[in-house]
């Protein structure tokens, strides 16, 4: 096998392994976020929408979308 042949084949495996995303981290977090919109239906929960929206700290938005499925779970559970 050529230097070459070798190398062709190790680029190969690395699309294999780490494929190319399809989407970027914002087209994600905006589809995410209008998915939230659909379930926000009181005051309190489009409130913390909006500061998931206003967060820039990854853990401190992941602990407000946390929080806002417990209180999401917690009004359904209310309904029925």
């Amino acid at each position: 096998m050529t230097r070459d042949t070798q190398k062709i084949k190790k680029l190969g495996l690395r699309k294999l392994f780490r494929p190319s995303p399809s989407k970027g981290k914002k087209e994600v977090a905006k589809a995410n976020l209008l998915l939230l919109q659909k379930l926000a239906t009181t005051k309190e929960q489009k409130d913390i929408l909006q500061r998931i929206e206003d967060e820039t700290i990854p853990t401190v938005r992941d602990a407000w979308i946390e929080y806002f499925f417990k209180i999401t779970k917690q009004s359904q559970g209310k309904g029925n």
